[in-house]
């Protein structure tokens, strides 16, 4: 039987990997056609291309995937900030379910395992960059980018975490001295 975190784990990753897909296809499609060479959704897993448009296919591709990876880094964090259910103004809740888009208020559970999602595809896409990079597929560049943007997206998940731990204390010791 597998764990409630795992299952939430696999179900909170389907959504990015699939942005990932999709954006691998429409660049790879977008820079070979407009490279000159011909390319439809049904070879774009299997082109044949000269190694200098591959690596700076592969290069493009791994960029926008650190970019995406932190861009759904700092959303995940946005809304803990902002719209964590233990912590949002009363004012904003009613906003946000009168514009129809309560969803965006959500519990530690879900917060914390969405932005662990993407952090862990954010390491991913380092070690894969670093790997291709070994193999001379990429630029130095995307290894270089993904070295910093790791580091920031975690030092962010985590003080947002120690943010949570605090707020939880604070609250705890309201409690116990009532």
């Amino acid at each position: 039987m597998f764990s409630k975190i795992l299952l939430k784990l696999i179900e909170e990753s389907l959504i990015p990997a699939f942005g990932f897909l999709l954006l691998k296809v429409v660049i790879t499609l977008y820079m070979v056609n407009s490279l000159g060479y011909n390319a439809s959704i049904y070879n774009v897993f299997s082109l044949e291309v000269p190694k200098d448009l591959y690596i700076v296919i592969n290069s493009y591709i791994l960029v926008s995937f650190a970019l995406f990876c932190f861009l759904g880094i700092v959303y995940t964090l946005a809304k803990s900030l902002f719209f964590h259910k233990s912590h949002i103004q009363p004012r904003l809740t009613l906003g946000l379910y009168s514009y129809r888009v309560g969803f965006l208020i959500q519990d530690s559970f879900h917060l914390f395992s969405q932005a662990l999602v993407w952090i862990i595809f954010s390491y991913m896409g380092f070690v894969i960059s670093a790997f291709l990079y070994y193999l001379g597929l990429v630029n130095g560049y995307v290894v270089l980018l993904n070295s910093i943007l790791c580091p920031i997206a975690t030092y962010f998940y985590i003080l947002d975490l120690e943010y949570e731990l605090e707020q939880n204390n604070e609250e705890e010791e309201v409690y116990i001295s009532q």
